[in-house]
């Protein structure tokens, strides 16, 4: 498969978009709106997903929150069902770095669960994206101050171009979340509109030098 966009979706999870999760908020309303566009999106056009599922120990708060989150087993701990884009493939907790060749010649969706909100902490993650080539992320999700930004952060040291759907992400009320978006920015991750991404023709190109992504014919 030949692409050059990857969604990259972290910790869409019921317990922070949907009422009666242990951290929904109001605001996780639009952002799930804007999400399932981004979704929408990726179906209509073939793009790629790579996304993350935390999973906590019952006997542990979790990372993102004061109060227990996305507990294994747990319904707040699923994943949002729009989020999930047939065919995929779940490949679990397994901190190896054993992968099969070409994924996404086979699904449309690589699913990772990892116990940290850091996507690097999971070595098949990290050996799937690696083995990518010229390619930005598109990424959306809940924890600006966590996974989010820590995957960006990540994806930019590595080389690639990142676009954070500014209206597509949750911040979940940390004080650090201003601090990541600076982190962000100066980092040089492109902040767009879900409805600038996914209006075409959303053209990108990536510099070969850092893949600083920039918009064309805007």
């Amino acid at each position: 498969m030949n692409f050059d966009l990857v969604l990259l979706d972290i910790e869409t999870q019921r317990d922070f978009f949907v009422p009666g999760g242990s951290c929904y908020r109001p605001s996780a309303n639009n952002v799930r709106r804007n999400i399932y566009a981004l979704f929408d999106w990726a179906r209509e056009n073939d793009q790629p997903v790579v996304s993350t599922v935390l999973r906590i120990p019952g006997s542990r708060i979790g990372p993102l929150a004061e109060i227990p989150h996305c507990l294994e087993y747990s319904l707040g701990e699923r994943k949002l069902h729009k989020t999930l884009l047939r065919p995929y493939v779940n490949l679990g907790l397994r901190n190896s770095t054993d992968l099969e060749a070409d994924l996404f010649d086979r699904y449309r969706q690589v699913i990772f669960e990892k116990r940290h909100t850091d996507i690097f902490f999971h070595a098949r993650a990290e050996r799937l994206i690696t083995e990518l080539s010229r390619v930005s992320f598109v990424l959306c999700g809940a924890g600006v101050a966590g996974g989010i930004v820590q995957a960006a952060l990540g994806l930019r040291n590595r080389g690639f171009g990142v676009i954070l759907a500014t209206d597509a992400v949750l911040d979940l009320g940390s004080p650090r979340a201003k601090m990541a978006y600076k982190q962000m920015y100066t980092k040089g991750v492109l902040f767009a509109k879900t409805r600038k991404i996914i209006t075409p023709p959303p053209r990108l190109v990536a510099s070969p030098a850092f893949h600083a992504t920039t918009w064309i014919g805007r």
